[in-house]
């Protein structure tokens, strides 16, 4: 609940429970200390629990990876990701690379992504979701590499969802890829065929590559299907 919260006194007052009872040398308690701690924007103490934790499991790597992530420190999430390999005890999960794939998105890091993605395949044998599909178009597109993030798409592993998709096609739209961003749509269709803001994106972005016909063409589309566009609202009084 404190981490829902973000409230760093409650947590230093169950953290100081915590060792008054001497209930440090369990993982779980301090595997929430480090969410905990990282939620409320104190990554030292983050780093202190760790240290101090007797014994890890991946569940402790996992909380400070991703406190690594939120902090935009990718490098140190990727180097953390490197310490957890020489413990023998703990391997990584789906969890822990889509951490360390968050971390290297928000980072910019995308040889070292690139290199996660390709370790998760083929070293330690894990079958990409949804999660870590997402983090790695979320990756590819923030960073412009488009024909690597169709790639991705066209891959064997590749299971076409909404979520992954979105992230690649609003991608797209940043970049100005009309060719992709068309692919992307038709695949988002497929699953979500009343969704009007993928018509309303793919306009966009005809509209931005200077094709004004095809933007009409596609706003007319989405009458003809009697897909509204749900109309925006504002709080504020005039």
């Amino acid at each position: 609940m404190c981490a829902t919260l973000c409230s760093l006194g409650h947590a230093k007052q169950i953290h100081c429970y915590i060792i008054r009872n001497a209930f440090l040398s369990e993982a779980s308690l301090s595997n929430g200390l480090i969410t905990v701690y990282s939620k409320c924007g104190v990554l030292d103490s983050c780093l202190r629990v760790f240290n101090k934790m007797p014994e890890r499991d991946t569940v402790s790597w996992n909380a400070l990876i991703s406190a690594f992530g939120q902090h935009g420190k990718g490098k140190e999430a990727v180097n953390c990701f490197e310490a957890m390999q020489n413990e023998s005890k703990c391997k990584p999960d789906l969890a822990t690379f889509t951490a360390l794939l968050s971390a290297c998105s928000h980072s910019g890091l995308v040889n070292d992504g690139a290199h996660i993605f390709d370790l998760m395949l083929n070293t330690f044998g894990l079958k990409p979701q949804e999660d870590q599909f997402s983090c790695m178009l979320d990756l590819l597109g923030r960073a412009g590499h488009l024909d690597e993030a169709e790639t991705v798409i066209n891959s064997r592993h590749f299971q076409a969802n909404s979520g992954s998709l979105w992230t690649l096609f609003s991608a797209c739209a940043s970049h100005n890829n009309l060719r992709l961003g068309r692919v992307v749509a038709e695949l988002i269709l497929k699953n979500e065929p009343d969704n009007p803001s993928v018509y309303v994106l793919l306009s966009n972005i005809y509209a931005t590559a200077g094709q004004w016909d095809e933007a009409a063409n596609v706003r007319k589309m989405l009458k003809s299907y009697g897909v509204t566009k749900q109309r925006g609202c504002s709080w504020i009084r005039c």
